[in-house]
């Protein structure tokens, strides 16, 4: 889950897949090819994706305290969907849909950080580059990076991040014009077909727009920084001879206080997931608004019927069926965020004609015509059309299977992702409660973030929330950590065993039990805790540092010096293994 806190502030703190069977739609709705007739093909193609954008606040989509004056003459040359939906709301898993046609059970990238997309799925990229197109993509965000599997089928794949004076890593984010310098300096060299992406991840918290354009509401500043982008992109962009196709999205909306959500991936509900959507291209005609819900999974085959014939082709449908008049189609979304972040239970939503089913402990039912906001379940009042629906659910999820394409553990990864306000849990079991059952568990949690005044603070803020949700894996582990670091060794031992009966995926309780018992002098006892990391983490160099450790303390000079390294593979141990290798007889 994401938490909100202020810029600067620090924290204290893959499966292959097995079906491509989800096609695009998740449902049985019929997936034929297109009868249209054929479109004049573009020579080139953009596509613009904008990060945490609310479609209610872009001035086209009514939002009059918007500054997007280059979102809204985009939409007024083509066709803006005014109820476009993403299938989850959340970075990575949402631009893998972007990307394949597929929705997250099927493509497996179910989270950020923890997953990246499959070397077997097809992409966007690769089908365009078939067809002869040079492709590139300019990337705003440390969620999209190389590392997570997207750079497949790409030419170039600019995520090169700035650096701050003074500090020696990449930061998380940054700012859309310099992604779209970027990206103007790329073009200007490539005349030909050319199929562009480029990511604006300016409305992503920390908000921090720039002086000009921050105002009183830091999110719209955030806003219109993306849409200044946009605008000196679309300049170089129109400046091209030739015809071309342009698709704004954004990949997820955010919410401030709706349902007792604030930012985004806790919920299911149309404040994160409903997202502006405008295609301009030949053929789309100019000034036109479509009222029928749409999903991001479509905007691949969109793609690929107006670049035309000549390479492989991805699930889904082109959007075009909307605007001819097509009828409306279930859609699937999900968040995984709360299971895997706080041990709770996941969701799942579909969307059918005007209800809503939201799939959790406590099942809910939404009448969108009547209740566009969400606020009323009428569950109790039409278990007809609840069962309708989950049965519909049930059977588009069990058509595909379940699919997870998990990276190993990545610190790194963690750590930056942790800077940009995600929670970074240790994905263990937990209680499995209903994420709406705990709104003022995730907001005690995102509260809790620091900075704090000493450790025993630390702890004594993490032992409340403790006392609400006794099964939390997150919570348990920030506990132990604070208690173990405040001295309190025996007292932390207990959450650190709680969290690793939860089976955790990453080695972090098991380091943590292993200081408390090295610290009382239980070597033999860290040392099995370790091996047991190991199983987790076979490559955390952290684990096999304080393997190290522990041999050298008891003299075990061979082991040590093994041990020590294995840890100079992992940057975050580096420096230390060398040290200790230096320093060994």
């Amino acid at each position: 889950m994401l938490i909100r806190r202020p810029k600067g502030r620090l924290c204290y703190d893959s499966a292959p897949v097995r079906s491509v069977l989800l096609l695009g739609c998740l449902a049985a709705a019929g997936c034929a090819p297109s009868t249209a007739p054929p479109l004049p093909a573009p020579r080139s193609v953009l596509l613009v994706t904008v990060d945490t954008l609310r479609a209610d606040r872009v001035g086209v989509y009514g939002d009059e305290a918007a500054r997007t004056p280059a979102m809204d003459a985009l939409a007024a040359a083509g066709v803006l969907f005014e109820h476009a939906y993403t299938p989850a709301p959340i970075t990575l898993t949402a631009h893998a849909s972007i990307l394949t046609g597929l929705l997250p059970p099927a493509h497996g990238v179910r989270g950020n950080g923890a997953f990246a997309l499959g070397s077997g799925v097809p992409t966007l990229a690769e089908a365009l580059r078939a067809r002869g197109l040079s492709t590139a993509a300019f990337i705003g965000g440390f969620p999209l990076v190389r590392r997570f599997g997207l750079s497949r089928g790409f030419d170039a794949y600019d995520d090169a991040l700035v650096k701050s004076p003074g500090v020696n890593y990449e930061l998380a984010e940054r700012r859309g014009d310099a992604v779209v310098e970027s990206a103007r300096t790329w073009l200007a060299v490539h005349p030909g077909r050319v199929f562009v992406w480029v990511h604006l991840f300016d409305p992503h918290a920390p908000y921090d727009p720039p002086p000009a354009l921050r105002g009183k509401d830091a999110y719209r500043g955030e806003v219109a920084a993306a849409d200044a982008a946009l605008a000196l992109l679309m300049k170089s962009w129109d400046a091209r001879p030739e015809p071309s196709l342009v698709v704004l999205a954004a990949d997820h909306g955010e919410a401030f206080g709706e349902h007792g959500e604030e930012s985004h991936s806790l919920f299911v509900y149309d404040t994160t997931l409903r997202v502006p959507l405008v295609v301009r291209g030949p053929a789309w005609p100019a000034a036109r608004r479509v009222a029928t819900p749409v999903g991001l999974a479509d905007v691949a085959a969109t793609i690929l019927e107006a670049a035309g014939p000549g390479g492989p082709t991805l699930p889904g449908h082109s959007l075009r069926r909307f605007v001819d008049g097509g009828p409306a189609e279930p859609l699937y979304a999900e968040t995984l965020a709360p299971r895997l972040d706080f041990g709770w239970s996941d969701l799942r939503a579909w969307r059918d004609g005007r209800y809503k089913y939201i799939r959790a402990p406590r099942p809910e039912l939404y009448d969108l015509e009547a209740d566009p906001a969400e606020a009323r379940d009428v569950a109790a009042a039409h278990p007809d059309v609840m069962a309708r629906l989950q049965e519909g659910l049930a059977r588009a999820i069990g058509a595909s299977g379940e699919t997870e394409s998990r990276r190993g553990p990545d610190p790194d990864a963690a750590e930056r992702l942790r800077a940009l306000g995600y929670v970074q849990g240790p994905q263990a079991r937990g209680s499995g409660a209903d994420p709406k059952d705990m709104v003022d568990v995730a907001l005690l949690i995102a509260r809790a973030a620091g900075p704090f005044r000493d450790h025993a603070t630390a702890a004594a803020a993490y032992r409340a929330i403790a006392l609400r949700d006794p099964a939390n894996p997150l919570v348990n582990l920030r506990l132990a950590d604070a208690l173990l670091r405040a001295g309190r060794v025996e007292e932390s031992v207990p959450y650190y065993k709680k969290v690793i009966a939860g089976r955790p995926r990453t080695a972090d309780a098991f380091v943590g039990l292993a200081s408390a018992y090295a610290e009382r002098g239980r070597l033999d006892e860290a040392r099995q805790v370790l091996l047991d990391a190991l199983e987790v983490d076979p490559a955390s160099g952290q684990v096999h540092y304080d393997l190290a450790e522990v041999a050298r303390v008891k003299g075990d000079v061979a082991t040590a010096r093994r041990e020590y390294t294995s840890a100079l593979g992992d940057p975050v141990t580096h420096d230390r293994a060398q040290a200790r290798l230096q320093a060994l007889p």
